[in-house]
């Protein structure tokens, strides 16, 4: 009699592969949830910070007032925001975010055509979420420059 020479997986072994790949899945799901919401509040502060300073260099550049507010007026932050000049006029919008928390910033930022912001007081915005234990802040000081750090808030 002849013997066949078999190829393949048995289903023993392809069970087995299954059952550690959904170990292995167990364990790597929450860490990755925490890494795209950690890596998520990181972008939205780099994309804030980055339209302060579209601001601050378009009130230069013009030597007039530029407003960035909430798109909505008197809205949250979290629905997006617009760099505008006085006459209402947008310059540039941004998109809202979504599972995000911004708290703790002015209703808007007006740069003068100095660059300084027209508050008496810089600005500080807390970018969380719910997700994650990373936080980052979007600081203004008085002479317009803006910085993100992770605490300070």
């Amino acid at each position: 009699m002849k013997s066949r020479n078999a190829s393949g997986f048995t289903l023993i072994e392809m069970m087995i592969v299954i059952a550690i790949l959904g170990i292995v899945l167990a364990i790597a799901v929450p860490a990755f949830t925490e890494l795209v919401a950690s890596q998520k509040v990181k972008s939205v502060a780099s994309t804030l910070r980055s339209s302060l300073v579209l601001t601050r260099s378009e009130a230069l550049k013009r030597n007039a007032n530029i407003t960035l507010a909430p798109t909505v007026s008197g809205g949250p932050w979290t629905d997006g925001w617009s760099v505008q000049l006085g006459d209402g006029t947008i310059l540039s919008a941004y998109s809202p975010v979504t599972s995000l928390s911004i708290s703790g910033g002015p209703t808007s930022v007006v740069f003068q055509g100095t660059g300084r912001i027209s508050t008496g007081a810089g600005a500080t915005f807390k970018i969380s979420s719910s997700d994650t234990s990373a936080i980052r802040c979007v600081v203004v000081s008085l002479t317009g420059i803006a910085t993100v750090t992770t605490s300070g808030c």
